[in-house]
């Protein structure tokens, strides 16, 4: 059964309602599959109109997010969690025929790529509609309340997660109505925008008992205006924030599994990097506890690639953090060291380290440099966000924002499997999506 959970409570969705919802999830609109869709799996627009066919399309979308970010349903395929962390530096091919996203060079009509990006479109448009039903068929009540500013809270994550992981204009679904479907293209910052945007809505709209929805929605607006290099408003926002703050997004044992532990622990088809392509961090070899990652031995990957056992989600219902009490101490540290205070940023990092794992890690010391600062606090953010779709957004904001040479962020030189890296930052949209007529590809590529 797929739930949520907010810093270790999570809210149940009951089996009929999770029935109805797994065939709404199965039917929801995606471009490459529009034909493929049975009518007996469908709840019709009539159906959903009432208090049961909202709550069967407020699961519905919550299974959406859940699989566009860290899922697999049944599987059928990857989350971003995992596309990222291939196209980056923690993840590496042991499946044959996914070596183009591995080594930077995305063939969009090929998997994964070609599979992730429907999740996108699903979790957009499940949103969308649940949140007009709630509205309108939910009963008024705290209940109600709660449902809708979670919703709006996850509608800004769905965004942020398309910004940073997909290239510069991508198509996203902007319509309310089912009948007159509206497609934008939009930028990455236009993205970020519209996060924000759904921030504030599920700010405004939370109850002031929602304390976990507020604390996922601040650190998710702080993460969009950092993506907007606004890192000043952005450290303002999360002082409301704990430490110890977790919201998790909950999977399945059997039916939306944590597709890390699907593909990466009861399948060997991807393992963890371990200075991958000359500028890849040494996640595995360093022993930092935060990567549990078992260096002792490998195993023969899918295509005989030997990998390591990543041991971060080793069940199917391993929760995936989506927003954390750390990340925020992180977004305040960084925020610092942009405004030249190098005695806050270190204490921020320090603050992290000393509540993070029971407070398990040694103090950090300040390594003199503006450029070695850089480098620390973005090894602690790939160290603290390990497997949870952060490393993309991070090392496209090093090229953008920090205006490092992209050879010296990404992994580059020869590949493991033979040929070089390629030069690609980022996710285009999946080769099937060129059949939108308001689509015609990528605006850039550009980090």
């Amino acid at each position: 059964m797929h739930s949520y959970s907010s810093g270790g409570t999570g809210r149940a969705i009951g089996r009929g309602v999770t029935a109805i919802a797994a065939a709404l999830m199965l039917a929801a609109c995606s471009t490459d599959k529009l034909t493929q869709v049975e009518t007996p799996d469908q709840i019709t627009p009539e159906q959903a109109n009432s208090p049961t066919g909202a709550a069967a399309l407020r699961a519905s979308a919550l299974g959406n997010f859940s699989n566009w970010y860290a899922g697999d349903n049944a599987g059928n395929g990857i989350g971003l969690n995992i596309a990222s962390g291939l196209l980056t530096d923690e993840m590496l091919s042991a499946r044959g025929g996914t070596e183009p996203m591995d080594s930077r060079a995305v063939n969009d009509a090929v998997f994964p790529a070609s599979s992730v990006w429907g999740l996108f479109g699903q979790a957009n448009t499940q949103i969308i509609r649940a949140i007009k039903a709630v509205s309108q068929y939910a009963p008024d009540g705290p209940t109600k309340v709660t449902q809708i500013a979670e919703l709006y809270m996850l509608q800004g994550f769905t965004y942020i997660l398309a910004g940073e992981a997909y290239c510069n204009g991508v198509p996203v679904n902007t319509s309310v109505d089912d009948a007159k479907p509206q497609t934008t293209v939009v930028t990455n910052a236009q993205l970020f925008d519209m996060a924000i945007a759904n921030f504030d809505t599920a700010l405004t709209t939370a109850a002031a008992t929602d304390t976990k929805i507020i604390n996922a929605a601040l650190v998710g607006k702080a993460r969009a205006l950092v993506d907007n290099n606004d890192y000043a408003a952005a450290a303002a926002l999360l002082a409301p924030v704990t430490d110890d703050f977790v919201y998790n997004a909950l999977f399945s044992a059997t039916t939306i599994v944590n597709d890390v532990y699907d593909w990466m622990y009861a399948t060997p088809n991807f393992g963890p990097s371990d200075k991958e392509g000359i500028n890849g961090l040494d996640y595995v070899s360093s022993g930092d506890p935060r990567i549990k990652v078992d260096a002792t031995k490998t195993r023969p990957g899918q295509d005989g690639t030997p990998i390591w056992v990543q041991q971060m989600f080793i069940t199917g219902n391993a929760p995936v953090p989506l927003a954390t009490g750390i990340e925020a101490r992180l977004i305040e540290a960084e925020a610092a060291l942009k405004a030249g205070d190098a005695t806050t940023w270190l204490a921020k990092l320090n603050e992290a380290r000393a509540t993070g794992l029971g407070g398990t890690l040694a103090p950090l010391a300040d390594p003199g440099t503006d450029a070695a600062r850089v480098d620390l606090l973005f090894r602690e953010r790939a160290f603290w966000m390990y497997f949870t779709s952060h490393r993309i957004g991070d090392l496209r904001r090093l090229v953008r924002q920090y205006g490092r040479d992209s050879e010296s962020v990404w992994p580059t030189g020869a590949y493991f499997k033979g040929g070089a890296y390629g030069p690609d930052q980022n996710l285009p949209p999946a080769q099937a999506e060129k059949n939108n007529p308001g689509y015609t590809g990528c605006v850039d590529r550009n980090a």
